[in-house]
């Protein structure tokens, strides 16, 4: 038996004045401009949740000073998000649901140990740090929410898992989406050829896709697609030491960067918040500063959105290897990012190409259908290779006067194959 997150305080469930003039302290700062011979409105930085570590450790608090992502538009394909939850009111500025239930994109939907999962991924990237909640990384910041069947016992009128988020990152870049965040995946590095065509249309829109590599913790072996996917910024886990958290990531070439994993505060698909443990939310937190980057300067393409961010990666503490030749290090990728030095950098005089790298994959790979013999790397058949994995439910549960808690496994079977990179703690919380 669960116990569910208390909801907080309905005092702060009045629907939120419009995002950008809440950010401003638009008298004080005319006045100061008077003073000072100007008349352009400081920015007020907002301030982090209760439990938001990361925030200040990572530099966020300082991008906040220039960029609180207002106009970037942040494509969340997920398990669909609870826009009246008091942390993400007015949030979420168009949906759509792709899980063939007849849902709206704005209705949680999935197995019981994966509902909670878009709510949960849209508040690490918009949270408005309503009550208790967290704050997001990009809090002006638009979601464009895509829903599909996330979790076990898939009904029968739910199609093809794949073919859900083909339609969905297609549907997402037509939105105007300028970053896709993708926190799920399949266990296996390979991809249906229809995803060749939706990710090059995103690549050739200038949108940029992140997704999280997958969680040792869940059987992760080798990074899962979609982060194997070329010109996708594949996301791995790091604890609050900035060490590598073993369980919540997954080696490959397909890993880029690494992001806070550990104990990241979230707001709960039925009301009240909870933290997750993932590179589920190490992802989010990546997709986030790339928000702030390209609301900062929308002059930036996705291709040096990306660069900026790879190029200024930090060394990871404890890790001994390193990124040769111009190739990531398989465990860490580039390395831990640093939000702050990505967003003031100068952009790298050598850009990869996004669309180039899937274009010469594809060239390269796709040529196997004909003759398998010649690569040996043809995409599977349609959700028949990858390996299941059983969903892990509750485990426990306790209460006290202040928390009541309950531990949830991470992740779960999605049609047969799909996970959600996660494990979330439901905690109770008070300021």
């Amino acid at each position: 038996m669960t116990s569910e997150p208390a909801r907080a305080s309905t005092a702060a469930e009045r629907p939120r004045v419009r995002k950008r003039t809440a950010r401003f302290a638009v008298v004080g700062s005319l006045v100061l401009g008077l003073v000072l011979g100007t008349t352009q409105p400081a920015l007020a930085a907002p301030e982090p949740g209760p439990g938001q570590w990361y925030i200040k450790k990572y530099g966020i608090d300082d991008m906040w000073k220039k960029s609180t992502g207002e106009g970037a538009k942040v494509a969340v394909i997920d398990s669909g998000v609870n826009t009246e939850h008091e942390d993400l009111k007015g949030v979420v500025s168009k949906s759509k649901d792709f899980s063939g239930l007849d849902k709206d994109g704005k209705t949680p939907i999935g197995g019981k140990t994966t509902i909670h999962h878009g709510t949960a991924v849209s508040g690490v990237i918009a949270g408005q740090g309503k009550g208790a909640g967290p704050t997001g990384v990009a809090p002006d910041a638009d979601i464009l929410s895509a829903s599909m069947w996330l979790g076990p016992d898939r009904p029968e009128e739910s199609g093809s898992t794949r073919e859900q988020a083909d339609q969905a990152i297609r549907w997402a870049v037509d939105s105007g989406a300028e970053v896709i965040n993708m926190s799920l995946g399949w266990d296996d590095p390979a991809w249906p050829q229809s995803w060749d065509e939706s990710f090059a249309y995103a690549y050739e829109k200038d949108v940029v896709v992140v997704a999280c590599v997958g969680n040792a913790s869940q059987g992760a072996t080798q990074a899962w697609s979609p982060s194997t996917v070329p010109g996708v910024i594949g996301v791995g886990g790091l604890g609050k030491d900035n060490k590598v958290l073993e369980e919540s990531t997954a080696p490959g070439t397909a890993v880029d960067l690494m992001g806070p994993a550990e104990d990241i505060p979230i707001p709960y698909y039925s009301g009240g918040y909870a933290e997750g443990q993932g590179c589920s939310f190490a992802s989010p937190i990546v997709s986030g500063v790339a928000a702030l980057i390209r609301a900062e300067d929308p002059d930036l393409s996705a291709d040096e959105v990306t660069a900026q961010l790879t190029s200024t990666a930090k060394p990871v503490p404890g890790h001994k290897g390193q990124s040769e030749k111009g190739e990531p290090d398989p465990i860490v990728g580039w390395g831990r990012i640093d939000p702050k030095a990505a967003m003031s950098a100068e952009v790298p005089k050598t850009v990869p190409s996004a669309a180039g790298d899937l274009e010469d994959w594809v060239t390269m790979h796709r040529r196997a259908k004909a003759d398998p013999a010649e690569t040996g790397t043809a995409a599977p058949a349609e959700e028949n290779n990858p390996k299941a994995v059983a969903p892990k439910d509750v485990v426990s549960s306790q209460s006290t006067p202040m928390f009541g808690f309950s531990v949830l496994g991470a992740g779960g079977v999605i049609a047969v194959i799909l996970f959600v990179i996660s494990t979330v703690v439901f905690v109770r919380r008070r300021r």
